[in-house]
Formats: structure tokens, sequence, C-alpha cells
């Protein structure tokens, strides 16, 4: 990947005209392969916050980022950097439901420097996403993948929801995010033989994180047997936790940084910039 190539993000937001053909001259430049999708595995994964943290530690490397959340009915991404939701309607939705619409409107920039979030709104009712058909977000995805350097997905664990699928389907690498908990490997079996059963490939969804280790007695060596590779831990630390709550990323906020938890995420960003 070409760190060198920097997009002036709020500039090429207000060039954006939905009559025009936008991303023209932006396809000589485009990276192939940078749309990232981060599934949990279980309930307790953590999966925004590890993303919320990933997505500015790859902006202190140079990269602007957009972080998608893929889940439509309890967003939380916003929360986490302390930005205010869209109305209802708007964000996610409403680009979702017409090819017209300017994304410079639809998407949350945070206080952090080449951060931006494309989030659903918190008062959309369960029903408005229910008519949203797979080439809707597929689209969605794609202008973003013309738009940023890279584009995190936290993706719900819901198989069968249309922002799951089309994400696992259109992702260009994939984690399945786990923790120390016995049901992950199960989830992850379930998750993998019901993808495979629609023909959606899940070979890039072989590469597990786990997230918020604390050591428990957990058996690693059942990720090889799945023929799945773990790519890194990241240790369970309260202040992460702490920061996500006041609406503040801990990467970047935290005075004292846990070594261990910097180093695993440096290990995860460097795989997903190479």
């Amino acid at each position: 990947m070409d760190s060198t190539r920097k997009l002036d993000i709020i500039g090429e937001l207000g060039k954006l005209s939905p009559k025009e053909k936008i991303f023209e001259e932006l396809e000589s430049r485009k990276i192939l392969e940078n749309v990232i999708g981060f599934i949990p595995a279980c309930d307790s994964a953590d999966v925004p916050i590890m993303v919320s943290n990933l997505g500015v530690y790859l902006a202190e490397m140079g990269y602007n980022v957009c972080l998608l959340d893929a889940d439509v009915f309890y967003p939380c991404l916003y929360k986490l950097f302390g930005c205010e939701s869209k109305p209802r309607g708007r964000g996610l939705l409403s680009v979702l439901r017409s090819d017209k619409m300017d994304f410079r409107d639809e998407i949350l920039k945070t206080k952090y420097k080449n951060v931006y979030i494309m989030s659903p709104s918190f008062m959309d009712p369960i029903e408005d996403y229910l008519d949203i058909r797979q080439q809707d977000f597929e689209r969605v995805l794609l202008i973003l993948k013309d738009m940023f350097d890279l584009v995190l997905v936290s993706i719900p664990n819901n198989p069968p929801l249309e922002t799951c699928y089309v994400s696992v389907k259109n992702c260009d690498m994939g984690f399945i995010v786990w923790n120390e908990r016995v049901d992950c490997a199960l989830n992850t079996s379930k998750l993998m033989a019901f993808y495979s059963s629609i023909n959606i490939g899940v070979a890039k969804f072989s590469n597990i994180i786990i997230n918020n280790a604390v050591g428990l007695r957990f058996d690693r060596d059942i990720i090889k047997e799945m023929k799945l590779k773990l790519i890194t831990e990241l240790p369970f630390v309260p202040a992460v936790v702490d920061h996500s709550l006041a609406g503040e990323v801990y990467i970047a906020e935290s005075t004292i940084i846990n070594k261990r938890y910097k180093r695993s995420l440096e290990k995860l960003a460097q795989l997903i910039a190479n």
C-alpha cells in the first residue's frame, strides 16, 4: 500500500456532486484492497472499541480512514468518538435509499485528524432497513472504497442481515474477533458454514484476533485445528473501556499507553497497511 497517497478528504468531499461521475479523478490512485471487515464471534468481543482504536492508529500513520458501522440496529461507533448521531433517516440510511445523496452531508467528521464515520442514526427504527437491497449497500461500500485510503467495517454477527453478508462478501480482508470464551470456535464454524452455503467465500476471514485477553486457560490450539490463523492478541485494559465510555479513543487520549496493547495494535495496523 502506498502510504504517500493521502487524500484531502475535506477537499474531496467538497467536490462531490450527485449529478456527476464524482470519482473519476481518483481511479488512477485507488487502493484496490482497502476494505477491511471485523466481525465478532461472541457478544463480548468489543469489536467497535477495537476498531475505533485501530482506525485512529492507522490515521496517525498517515492514512485517511473511514469507519463504517454496519450494525444498523445498534450503532455505537459515533458514541465512542463523542460525536452526535445524525437525525432519523440521515447518515447511512439516506445514502442507501438514494444514489443521488451527497456523501459530504452524511459522513461524520471526528475530532481526530483523517478519521471519519459513516453510521446509521440510532433513531432509525428497524423496519426502515427491511427494504434495503443488496446492491444498495454494495454501492455505498464501493463509493467509500474509492473515497478513502482505508475503510474499516464493524460488522454485526447477524449472518442473514444485508449489511452483514454484503460486508463479508465485499471486504478485501477480514478478521473474526474472539475473546477467551469457549463458544467462539463454535460460533465461527457456524458463521463460515452459513456463508459457504450461500456461496460467499470466507477464506479472507480466516484471520483471528483475540481481543480483551486476560490470560485465561483458553485452548488456542483450536485455531490451528480449524485451519485459521491467529494474527494478534489485544490484552484487556480497563482504560480502553473507560475512554470509550467518555467518547474518547484510548490510543490517542491516554497519557499512559499499555505497551502490550500498543504492540498488538501496531502489528495489526502493519498487516493491514502492507
